[in-house]
């Protein structure tokens, strides 16, 4: 496999303008880390709901117009061009193995190419009866 990206983990930081009617429960927009929210590139539904909190800051007694930061993080699968020159990702499909939906070649989560599955016996090792 050429150009092998071994998984990893990625963290995302996200800001969103909050206009909570009591906690838990509001309005919420992406927005910047200093609240600023692109209101031409709105949904038409949002932006009206995001101008009517403004003009009603009473409707929001727990938090008006406050901008909250929200960490997260997800894991990248491990990725790789396959033989057939398609960038594939890899991941667990069958006792550790996956198979290029381009052209069909088994490999495992670290890039190593693999004979298909049904030359494995029933531990999922290579079958030399066959």
């Amino acid at each position: 496999m050429k150009d092998y990206k071994p998984s990893e983990r990625v963290e995302v930081t996200e800001y969103e303008l909050v206009f909570y009617v009591e906690r838990g429960c509001g309005l919420a927009f992406p927005c910047d880390e200093n609240g600023y929210i692109d209101v031409e590139k709105m949904y038409p539904p949002a932006r009206a709901n995001y101008e009517d909190a403004l003009k009603h800051p009473e409707k929001y007694p727990y938090a008006f117009n406050k901008v909250e930061k929200h960490v997260g993080s997800y894991r990248e699968p491990a990725s790789g061009i396959c033989n057939c020159g398609k960038r594939i990702e890899l991941y667990n499909e069958y006792l550790g193995g996956c198979e290029c939906p381009y052209c069909g070649q088994w490999w495992n989560i670290f890039g190593q190419e693999l004979l298909p599955p049904e030359r494995w016996n029933d531990n999922g090792e290579l079958d030399y009866d066959y």
